[in-house]
């Protein structure tokens, strides 16, 4: 089944011989005798304000002022190096902080136009190169021409269903039943002895007898 919108999925459509049908969110390819149906998601997107664009503008603007503060900063720092290199002849600082201040000036240019491209210049003769009014003739070689925006055409638009999917999804957990803490048993005071002894009579349910000491006859001496 496919899943976006590509010529792979037109190449399928006419390959069954059918017509792509399109609903408000879903362009599907009718299902055809053992192949089954094929349903992708339409890109979701809407037109972005001119305030919009012009808030992103001056983000990237306060963007690109920034770069280039740290441009300078690292300019002066580079200075110094090469005021050191003419004095102790070591090279090695000065072609890293170079490198550091080529990486930021790359920044800054892809920050203030993201979108870069390049087109060929069909006939284009040395009178256009040097604005020279006399020299007709033609340049024999392949012309190329870089090409920026300040705004790609991406930007110009915002995708509902990428940011729907972003989005995060808050899952709300049934609450889960309260218990009770068990109570800690309380130890019982100590009891005397006389509730000891009635307690474990009560208890046990027995009884003691206690047998009466009969007086002993005098011994026939003494009589």
């Amino acid at each position: 089944m496919a899943t976006q919108l590509d010529a792979k999925f037109f190449r399928r459509a006419k390959k069954v011989n059918r017509a792509v049908e399109i609903t408000e969110n879903q362009a599907f390819i009718p299902a055809v005798k053992d192949s089954p149906e094929i349903r992708v998601t339409l890109p979701n997107r809407r037109l972005k304000s001119l305030e919009e664009r012009k808030d992103e503008i001056e983000d990237r603007m306060l963007q690109v002022s920034s770069i280039e503060e740290e441009i300078e900063v690292e300019r002066k720092t580079l200075l110094t190096l090469v005021k050191q290199f003419h004095e102790n002849g070591s090279a090695s600082e000065v072609v890293a902080q170079n490198l550091k201040v080529k990486a930021l000036m790359e920044k800054r240019s892809s920050v203030a136009r993201p979108e870069k491209w390049i087109e060929e210049l069909d006939g284009l003769s040395l009178k256009d190169v040097f604005a020279s009014k006399r020299d007709d003739r033609k340049i024999g070689v392949p012309v190329y021409q870089v090409k920026r925006r300040v705004e790609p055409i991406s930007s110009l638009y915002i995708d509902l269903g990428a940011a729907a999917e972003a989005a995060e999804v808050v899952v709300v957990a049934p609450p889960l039943p309260v218990i009770k803490p068990k109570t800690a048993d309380v130890p019982a005071e100590p009891k005397t002895k006389e509730e000891v002894a009635q307690g474990v009579i009560i208890g046990t349910k027995k009884t003691i007898k206690i047998k009466k000491a009969t007086s002993a006859a005098p011994p026939p001496g003494l009589l």
